[in-house]
């Protein structure tokens, strides 16, 4: 055995045993959010308790947890951060702009331990649009391109805990390594990624994307996918994925769901990997899941897959009274609203919400309306 495929092989046996780690235990909503001058807290919910506020108590302001589960020290005003996960583990960039000297933080739920990550390669600098992809333990980082610059592609994996490396001080801990992938994001000079979502395969990323110049001569818009495992990209016509930011495959619906952004809910049939050569039959839900107007929200909405047709979404909004300028900065000055839901199709084969939602609104203070507040399911 060649010592690549050993490598490869250790690798993927790490990996598996994270896997059945995190299936044996118990999960909770981990919600991010920049609820102090010096930075971010990270709150450990349980969802057990939302069930018990089911029959009225959802409606009532309430204080997260303390203490929370960590807290991380990055000033406000610096660049918003950037999270990402995979497993267990939550990823922290806290310089959008990634300076060469400032590592990434893994926060990992399991352990309830903080490490420092590799620090980012010269290809994913500045963040810009930047967006992570978690694939099969391991997480693909898009960069579109910058001036003439080509996109850049990397992905963060494990290293092998037996790999030999002359600054590395341990080797017990685990460790993570950023590598380029030999094949950049075949995006025109002008587009922006505006949704993805990986195919129920486990290997293969839809990425769409959206023109911003619209310079005759240049296609409005066009939707890629990309195999990991072969590194080919796959052009699928100039359609783009009806929602925005990331889309989750629910088995149950055997479609992939999103949220717009006007705060509907929408579902896409997969597409093929083949080659699509129009937009996939799409349905989209009867009323917005916002429960505040979409120009007073601070940062984002954000939605999260929690498994069998589940989902968390994380909303934002001044308290009642006061203006987004009032409320940063100000103390209890936001309402952050954490709802749980469930998808499923109607009768007639509508996209539905279950009427019983699961849901409590947090008082918070907030200190950048440029930072998404966001829950992972771990």
């Amino acid at each position: 055995m060649s010592s690549f495929d050993s490598r490869r092989r250790a690798r993927d046996e790490d990996d598996a045993a994270a896997t059945k780690r995190a299936r044996r235990r118990q999960r909770h909503l981990y919600l991010v959010v920049d609820d102090w001058e010096l930075g971010y807290s990270i709150h450990k919910l349980d969802v057990d308790e939302f069930e018990s506020d089911a029959g009225g108590g959802g409606n009532k302001l309430r204080r997260l947890p303390e203490p929370c589960a960590l807290r991380i020290e990055a000033p406000a005003d610096c660049s918003p951060a950037i999270l990402a996960s995979i497993g267990t583990k939550i990823f922290f960039i806290t310089d959008r702009w990634f300076r060469a000297e400032t590592p990434m933080l893994i926060y990992d739920t399991e352990t309830a331990s903080l490490a420092v990550g590799p620090r980012p390669t010269p290809a994913l600098r500045p963040l810009g649009f930047i967006f992570f992809v978690p694939v099969d333990q391991r997480l693909y980082a898009f960069n579109p391109r910058r001036g003439d610059q080509q996109c850049s592609f990397e992905v963060l994996s494990r290293a092998p805990r037996d790999e030999e490396d002359e600054f590395r001080l341990s080797r017990i801990a685990e460790r993570w390594s950023v590598a380029s992938v030999p094949a950049p994001m075949p995006l025109g000079k002008h587009e922006l990624v505006t949704a993805y979502a990986v195919h129920p395969d486990g290997r293969t990323i839809f990425a769409s994307a959206w023109n911003r110049s619209r310079l005759v001569g240049e296609r409005d818009e066009g939707t890629h996918s990309f195999d990991t495992r072969s590194s080919v990209w796959t052009w699928h016509g100039e359609w783009k994925l009806p929602f925005h930011d990331q889309g989750y495959y629910v088995e149950e619906l055997d479609a992939w769901v999103g949220l717009r952004r006007d705060g509907f809910l929408c579902s896409c049939a997969v597409a093929s990997r083949g080659g699509t050569a129009a937009l996939p039959e799409w349905k989209l839900g009867r009323k917005t899941l916002f429960r505040e107007d979409p120009k007073s929200h601070v940062g984002a909405p954000k939605l999260t897959y929690m498994g069998d047709g589940r989902f968390c979404l994380v909303e934002c909004a001044p308290r009642p009274g006061l203006t987004v300028a009032e409320a940063l900065n100000d103390e209890d000055g936001c309402v952050l609203h954490v709802t749980i839901f469930e998808v499923k199709y109607g009768k007639r084969g509508e996209l539905e919400t279950t009427a019983l939602h699961l849901a409590r609104s947090y008082l918070v203070t907030r200190y950048t309306r440029g930072f998404s507040a966001q829950a992972f399911w771990m």
